[in-house]
């Protein structure tokens, strides 16, 4: 069946997208044709330009899909924007990490990525909010807020610059001490789960399911230097698993308190609060989906 799919291209995503955004636009419209199926193509000129873009598209009815063409950040961009709607989301992953597209098993090079997402159907998935922020994979607060952060003031983007700083970041990180529900706690770090993976197949909670109605809330206490080698090898083994130092809860909800105004993460963007609350919560069945 022939169909419109409306194609954002980020140029700044990734390593060298930027320097191609204009043979991709002429491969994407082409390849479109030849599987029967008409498609626009723009490239984002801003941060929140591809928000935009979405809303628009979805707006006119026009377009049965709009692909995020790049990593977490615009694909996060882009499902906002088809929030509760009745047009799907698409993932082209050129971007570092590609958390929501790797746990979904969309392939990670374009000409496979394009034929799933050609033969693949539509479906609904949850999203989530950060202090009403939407995300579709992890948030978080911590050592990945800290490194995410980091990463985000580099010139150099990709796996190499993201372990470097990585490796560098926790040999100083602090922990930071919280309240949670009202309680006093420490913690390395706190991820609120949507989908099972920050990207780069990093799998903080390996269990969990879009499309389940809950949160997985992984907790990471402060650990002794030497358990960071064996956090690290579970992480990208997807064998991370409630222990003396981790802990996971499925929840719809929950909220967490700082000593200052916090720093965060939502899909890989760092964001630094203004308020010491932070409030959580699944929004089920809210995203239509080519996964």
């Amino acid at each position: 069946m022939r169909e419109s799919f409306l194609f954002v291209i980020n140029p700044n995503s990734g390593t060298t997208l930027g320097r191609e955004a204009g043979q991709m636009v002429a491969l994407l419209e082409q390849n479109a044709k030849e599987a029967g199926h008409e498609a626009q193509c723009v490239v984002t000129e801003a941060k929140g330009h591809a928000t935009e873009l979405a809303a628009v598209a979805s707006a006119s009815k026009e377009f049965g899909t709009v692909v995020a063409v790049g990593g977490d950040g615009t694909v996060n961009e882009v499902a906002r924007a088809l929030l509760h709607s009745d047009t799907a989301l698409g993932i082209l992953p050129l971007g570092s990490g590609n958390g929501l597209a790797r746990h979904l098993g969309i392939p990670l090079t374009l000409p496979a990525a394009l034929d799933h997402l050609w033969k693949s159907a539509p479906t609904t998935i949850d999203s989530a909010t950060l202090n009403f922020q939407p995300f579709f994979c992890v948030a978080g607060l911590g050592f990945d807020a800290h490194v995410s952060h980091v990463f985000g003031q580099q010139s150099q983007r990709g796996w190499d610059t993201y372990v470097k700083i990585s490796m560098k970041a926790y040999l100083d990180y602090l922990p930071q001490k919280i309240r949670i529900e009202g309680k006093e706690a420490e913690v390395f770090s706190m991820s609120f789960a949507n989908a099972g993976q920050f990207g780069n197949n990093a799998w903080v909670a390996p269990h969990a399911d879009l499309a389940d109605g809950l949160l997985e809330v992984c907790t990471v206490a402060p650990f002794p230097k030497w358990f960071g080698t064996a956090l690290a090898f579970q992480l990208f083994t997807k064998n991370l698993k409630t222990s003396t130092y981790i802990s996971y809860q499925s929840l719809t909800k929950i909220s967490v308190e700082t000593d200052r105004p916090a720093l965060v993460h939502y899909d890989g963007e760092p964001w630094q609060l203004e308020t010491n609350r932070i409030e959580v919560g699944i929004v089920p069945q809210s995203l239509l989906i080519r996964g």
